[in-house]
């Protein structure tokens, strides 16, 4: 509800002059936007460009940094499930994609059904060797 309060209050201190030109500025006024916004008059305050605060976030960032690889490179060990589309557009197949726990091989490969769980290496018969090399 802030939100949408914040777009009404937002667009008429621009003062349109009609009902169109309001509807036009609320469309631009988007929820993405007013997060910009926000954001942005929240890093204008002097306290986030203090020299403690700072200094912190520059002392955290690598560990955040890798914090965010590692969960990400246990999400592709996981496996994904992916529908997968024939030449009539139907998705009847599907298609299953997930990375050694060596971090090493990218297995992939058609599947019937969607899986119930984890899908073994062995079961897909694809694999990338040089798969950072693509990124």
């Amino acid at each position: 509800m802030q939100v949408v309060k914040e777009q009404i209050m937002r667009a008429l201190t621009t003062k349109p002059s009609s009902l169109d030109q309001f509807k036009s500025k609320l469309q631009n006024l988007s929820y993405t936007e007013i997060l910009k916004i926000r954001q942005s008059e929240r890093m204008n305050q002097e306290d986030f460009q203090s020299r403690p605060i700072l200094e912190l976030k520059e002392k955290i960032q690598p560990e955040i940094l890798e914090l965010i690889k590692q969960q990400r490179l246990n999400r592709l060990v996981e496996g994904t499930c992916f529908r997968k589309l024939n030449s009539r557009r139907r998705q009847d197949k599907f298609w299953y994609c997930r990375l050694s726990p060596n971090h090493k091989v990218l297995h992939y490969g058609d599947l019937e059904e969607s899986p119930q769980g984890e899908v073994p290496h062995d079961s897909l018969q694809d694999k990338c060797n040089d798969w950072r090399r693509n990124l």
